[in-house]
């Protein structure tokens, strides 16, 4: 009969392979794309179903094979595991190129984000992994000299993988993510063609609106309905604000008014001219900034926005209930050089110091654009965060064609074939 000291002895005895390290390397990249997936599944649930269970059934069948990878690594498991990860990374690089053939994304490449990065490369390394211990099981089966040496090696890539999955479910990225524009909001109307969607995702979580629910999402503002009162004030307003944009009507012209460039050119909200004159209260006839459709001296205007030092919280605007003021102050706010923004809220704090500026998140600083400019009515609402029909491209004008790897180039490059 064998004894408890035959068992340890025997154990003590069994070689470690380097297998055993690749497998749990392997069950760690799996396991974290799998948690990071079921983490985002909720917002993509407010969006679509199909999309929402799509990452629910990535994400349990990766943590599923992490737990097979280490209790029973068969070849079948292997090679489940290869074929899963090698379908999540097809379909998210086609979701980012050309666009799905099906679903609410058809033909509609989406922005890449760090989140997704993270989880395909962890999904190249389950690949990678698995294809070593397909092809070499010779090599597999090799016991490891140096033990210590290796499972610190271990220790350390599982580790790092572990915490950069855990930072992809903070509020810094998840907010960010939650905030990009994948067009297809229950509560918004949208047609994918307009030219501020074709240009690219929001420019930032500032310029989308909330629905009734608190999901922040692009296309029309719902519209308040007003009281003679507040209509006949909102009208008298409105006409001084208009009278105030036909007085610049181009970029040379606001800068002879002391107007300076405070953010270039970005599709559906234009080049951004501002005068701290008037930031310390709301007057509609003394708009602080004045949008164009470029940075060019005779770039024309496209409209209207207040930015209004408020410490107290949302300014009194416009007269009724349409105005949604809002604020740029998501993951530590704008990337500011100067009197110049840099960079949007996704940046990081690194990121931001690489392009000489500094995050700013501005929490007493409210703002709201007023689309007043004969010709620039916008269809989402006169106080609308994005202009759909202000597309272009970001540094450019609103003339030039959409950025390479937009769904506004994906389709020119169809309709090119």
């Amino acid at each position: 009969m064998e004894t408890a000291r035959d068992t340890a002895e025997t154990t003590a005895s069994t070689p470690v392979t380097i297998g055993r390290y690749v497998r749990w390397i392997a069950a760690v990249f799996s396991a974290t794309a799998g948690a990071v997936h079921l983490g985002y599944a909720p917002h993509h649930l407010e969006e679509d179903w199909a999309h929402g269970w799509f990452f629910i059934a990535v994400g349990a069948a990766q943590i599923a094979f992490a737990i097979l990878l280490v209790n029973r690594p068969r070849r079948w498991v292997w090679a489940s595991a290869i074929a899963l990860n090698l379908g999540v990374i097809a379909t998210w690089i086609i979701s980012r190129t050309v666009g799905l053939p099906v679903g609410p994304e058809t033909l509609r490449s989406e922005s890449v984000s760090t989140p997704d990065v993270v989880c395909v490369a962890l999904g190249f390394g389950v690949v990678a992994l698995g294809a070593l211990s397909l092809l070499a099981p010779k090599f597999l089966d090799r016991p490891v000299r140096d033990r210590i040496g290796t499972g610190a090696v271990t220790g350390f890539v599982s580790g790092a993988a572990i915490l950069i999955g855990a930072v992809m479910l903070t509020p810094t990225y998840t907010a960010a993510h939650a905030g990009t524009d994948h067009g297809h909001s229950e509560n918004s109307v949208l047609t994918g063609l307009t030219a501020c969607e074709l240009s690219g995702p929001a420019a930032s979580p500032g310029q989308v609106t909330l629905d009734a629910e608190g999901h922040s999402h692009r296309g029309p503002t719902e519209q308040v309905a007003l009281s003679q009162t507040e209509r006949d004030e909102l009208a008298a307003q409105q006409v001084l604000a208009r009278e105030a944009a036909l007085r610049y009507p181009t970029v040379a012209d606001a800068e002879a008014a002391g107007f300076r460039k405070s953010v270039g050119f970005v599709p559906c909200i234009g080049a951004h001219y501002t005068n701290p004159r008037y930031i310390v209260s709301f007057d509609p006839a003394y708009p602080s900034e004045l949008l164009y459709d470029g940075t060019a001296p005779t770039s024309k205007i496209v409209g209207l926005s207040y930015l209004v030092w408020s410490p107290g919280g949302e300014p009194t605007g416009f007269a009724g209930a349409n105005d949604r003021w809002h604020q740029h102050n998501s993951n530590g706010g704008l990337c500011i050089k100067g009197t110049l923004v840099v960079g949007g809220e996704a940046l990081t704090d690194d990121e931001c110091r690489d392009r000489g500026g500094r995050k700013s998140a501005m929490d007493s600083v409210w703002m709201l654009h007023n689309w007043v400019v004969p010709g620039w009515e916008c269809s989402w609402g006169t106080f609308a965060g994005e202009c759909p029909e202000l597309g272009g491209r970001t540094g450019g004008s609103a003339w030039d064609p959409p950025d390479p790897g937009s769904s506004g180039a994906a389709l020119d490059g169809l309709a090119s074939r």
